[in-house]
């Protein structure tokens, strides 16, 4: 079999090709149209936050840092272990990177939060990441953030790189209105996906009025720059994608929970290969599926991706290297994050997808079995 790492959840021609048709035939494909607006609407209401639709996750973070207006080179704490468009993101706005250990479910620790922003009073934001899908321990974080702002006696900004969560929550809270925005990345990879663009979600009108305009230049009025500010629009296409899977999200996300019921069962009954656990009362968007290789055999992890490729099971190793050991972002790592090395030299994000077939699951079991045998055992 040859099976994928992902195949994205898209809507049929015959869903979607009336607006199509209604777009490509009135020339308003651009420029906030209706659809942008009813998807913009109908996020806010699933969130609880108001949104702004912007044309990817990466312009969405550059825009919600730019927005906190902080002086060249401000220390931004975030974790290393993340997609380098969080990174990539803060040193466009101008900021410097400050490498954050994780914990053991591969979020950014509270615990390392703090000893940083001791070590560090100059630091103007943090970013936390909802690694997969599974949130951060939002509560603790903004806890944390709070007081070393009242110690400070200023805001510190925190923000949420969501590009994996939404459809996530925490107690019953969707992820989305944590911190002072939180940002989601629609992109083919991701469970709601409007094929490319993202979403900046907050609480705060006035954040979310300065978004809208920087991402038409920063233009308020007739060509009155009142911000920074780039083309960060959606189009209406994106738009009517995403609307057409925002409706049908909860049945998305209800089948990926069974399939990685499934999925997780096998492996653990079947390998020593183990998925990170999430605690009760929260909900993992199950954005991938990654497993962890024993650690006395991590420097196995790459011959056990050769062969599964070579059974036709498609997997990367989500994320290595880690931001800090990356060529470019090396020059701002002032520490070794222990944990972050360990664990990202274990990671396997193995194929998953909403319509993975029970034979396409059982198939990648078997392969991780008999690489185990070969490799790790």
């Amino acid at each position: 079999m040859n099976i994928p790492l992902i195949r994205p959840d898209l809507p049929t021609m015959k869903e979607v090709g009336a607006q199509f048709e209604e777009i490509l035939a009135n020339g308003k494909i651009t420029n906030f149209g209706k659809y942008v607006r009813q998807f913009e609407c109908e996020t806010a209401s699933y969130l609880g936050a108001e949104t702004c639709a912007v044309s990817s996750g990466t312009i969405g973070l550059l825009f919600v840092l730019s927005s906190v207006r902080f002086a060249p080179g401000a220390k931004v704490i975030l974790p290393s272990f993340t997609f380098m468009a969080t990174a990539q993101a803060v040193l466009f706005a101008g900021g410097r990177p400050v490498f954050a250990e994780v914990d053991d479910d591969l979020n950014i620790s509270p615990r390392d939060l703090d000893l940083l922003l001791g070590q560090h009073p100059e630091t103007a934001a943090v970013i936390g990441v909802h690694m997969y899908g599974l949130p951060a321990r939002t509560e603790e974080i903004e806890g944390i953030v709070a007081a070393a702002s009242r110690k400070r006696g200023r805001p510190i900004a925190l923000f949420f790189d969501a590009a994996h969560a939404f459809g996530s929550s925490v107690g019953g809270r969707r992820v989305g209105g944590f911190g002072d925005a939180e940002v989601f990345s629609l992109s083919v990879t991701k469970v709601l996906v409007s094929v490319e663009g993202g979403l900046v979600s907050t609480k705060h009108p006035e954040l979310a009025g300065r978004i809208r305009a920087m991402r038409n230049y920063g233009i308020e009025g007739r060509y009155d720059a009142h911000y920074p500010g780039l083309n960060g629009k959606m189009s209406e296409f994106h738009a009517i994608v995403g609307l057409h899977n925002l409706r049908r999200l909860d049945r998305l996300l209800a089948t990926r929970h069974e399939r990685a019921r499934q999925y997780a069962d096998q492996i653990h009954r079947n390998s020593s290969f183990r998925m990170s656990a999430w605690p009760s009362g929260v909900v993992h968007s199950l954005k991938d599926f990654t497993v962890l290789v024993p650690s006395p055999q991590a420097d196995r992890r790459d011959e056990i991706i050769q062969f599964l490729a070579e059974r036709g099971v498609e997997s990367r190793a989500y994320f290595f290297p880690p931001v800090h050991e990356q060529k470019f972002f090396c020059q701002y790592a002032d520490r070794p994050l222990p944990k972050t090395e360990a664990l990202s030299r274990r990671v396997i994000t193995l194929p998953f997808y909403t319509s993975i077939s029970d034979q396409e699951i059982g198939y990648v079991v078997a392969q991780l079995v008999d690489a185990e045998r070969r490799f790790v055992l």
